[in-house]
């Protein structure tokens, strides 16, 4: 067994792209511990290659690249940075970084003191939950309000400390159910999208067909569960345009249609509309046409219609 936990270090050691101080202080034996796997289990199920608790200070960092082996990174305190696949991923507190250690990355200090832990793992299931993880476009997680990861990960690092050389099937399943776990929480994450998605269509049918009630985001905050700040934001990202700015769009262009359709007096088309104040009407009205509502339905009739695009306003 000792010479699967060298085997290990020293492949690990002539992957590392750093310099001979840091890598002493890094990874060496007295950092990383590896515990025996015996063949029956590395042939079948999840199992660690290695471990440790690091606390890393300036000028920490290191290069890994061409390692058999994946790895997974949990912040306690301070921060890292990872580069990997062409783009940077903040690692601190409440995140979890897993990686091909295969493909080459970067890891360094952001913020000091910076202390995680680190796991080295293998086994044929790992590269499936990698995969799935890749498809999702994403090496870092965060973990969903009241996530068990943190926990599951304390519960290891537990039995690893009481028990490295034995309980390996405990140890597996442990790391199985994080791994499960961060699955789990992404497909949540792309359900909750999803209802977002379909709550912001929803809110915007409600604008196009309801747009004379008293429609305001605490409404629909407390109608859609869902805040008002993801409300904007979602509403925006689809339709360039904030929620409210959006409804007064559509009460204006009601207004207009009826301005050009009706003979009523401004202050009944800006009531029925929506706006109960005249005044909030003739300066939202002017600041979407560029005129008043009385200087546009003169324009109408005098065959000189203002040329408007209510949508850039």
């Amino acid at each position: 067994m000792r010479g699967i936990r060298m085997s290990f270090q020293a492949a690990l050691s002539g992957a590392l792209i750093t310099n001979d101080l840091l890598r002493e202080s890094i990874y060496s034996e007295k950092a990383l511990n590896s515990p025996p796997v015996p063949e029956e289990v590395a042939e079948s199920l999840v199992y660690i290659q290695a471990y440790g608790n690091i606390c890393a200070s300036y000028p920490y960092y290191y290069e890994l690249s061409g390692l058999d082996s994946f790895c997974l990174i949990c912040t306690r305190d301070g921060e890292g940075l990872l580069e990997f696949n062409d783009q940077s991923h903040i690692l601190k507190q409440g995140k979890i970084a897993f990686i091909d250690c295969s493909r080459k990355h970067r890891v360094e200090i952001k913020k000091s003191p910076w202390t995680y832990r680190i796991l080295f793992i293998s086994g044929p299931p790992v590269r499936f939950f990698y995969d799935s993880l890749a498809e999702d476009n994403g090496n870092v997680h965060t973990f969903l309000p009241g996530s068990s990861i943190p926990d599951k990960i304390e519960l290891l690092y537990g039995f690893l400390s009481d028990s490295p050389d034995r309980l390996l099937l405990i140890h597996s399943k442990y790391i199985s159910d994080i791994l499960y776990e961060i699955l789990i929480e992404r497909s949540r994450l792309r359900e909750s999208n999803y209802i977002t998605c379909n709550c912001i269509y929803r809110i915007k049918h409600d604008f196009d067909c309801k747009y004379t009630d008293n429609i305001t985001l605490e409404y629909l905050e407390q109608k859609y569960h869902i805040s008002r700040y993801h409300i904007c934001r979602e509403f925006i990202k689809r339709f360039h345009m904030s929620p409210i700015k959006y409804l007064n769009y559509r009460k204006i262009e009601a207004a207009k249609e009826a301005l050009v359709n009706t003979d009523k007096k401004v202050v009944e088309i800006g009531r029925m509309v929506g706006f109960e104040n005249p005044n909030n009407f003739i300066r939202n009205f002017k600041k979407y046409t560029g005129v008043t509502p009385l200087e546009y339905r003169k324009r109408f009739f005098e065959g000189c219609r203002p040329e408007t695009d209510s949508l850039n306003c």
